[in-house]
């Protein structure tokens, strides 16, 4: 029996810490990204899901269940052309962060971006689910298995 761990290093966010205000809210997060949100209203019709709750959108990110981060990381994707990395701790705590890049893996988006723009685009996002702050920064996220 062997037993496996990882750690990812990058600047992002613990989704865990956002405290999303309503449905309404959650709704328009994923209306910013229209290709992303015709396959979670796909889903929620295969699921018969009609009046779908916070906890229903959560549930949409079956196979790695980050819920939240999973949600955002695919609004940001689509919306921004910016991939983050989804990963959760030993504690079950989810988080959604930009890893370093070599420079020849970077494309046009990223070859250039700086902490702030990195900021500014989580904060963007963040601020349509909610009117709390969150705090953006250098994370270190270690799991196993």
């Amino acid at each position: 029996m062997s037993y496996n761990t990882w750690h990812e290093y990058g600047f992002g966010i613990c989704t865990d810490e956002i405290a999303v205000d309503s449905v309404e809210r959650l709704q328009a997060l994923i209306h910013m990204a229209p290709e992303f949100e015709k396959e979670i209203t796909e889903w929620l019709n295969e699921c018969e899901i009609t009046s779908p709750t916070i906890e229903d959108y959560f549930e949409f990110d079956d196979d790695y269940h980050g819920e939240l981060a999973t949600i955002l990381q695919a609004v940001i994707k689509e919306a921004e052309g910016l991939k983050l990395c989804y990963c959760d701790d030993f504690d079950g705590r989810d988080y959604l962060i930009f890893l370093p890049q070599y420079p020849w893996s970077a494309n046009e988006g990223t070859k250039d971006m700086t902490e702030e723009r990195l900021t500014e685009i989580f904060t963007k996002y963040v601020a349509v689910l909610t009117d709390s702050p969150i705090k953006v920064d250098y994370q270190s996220v270690e799991n196993g298995g």
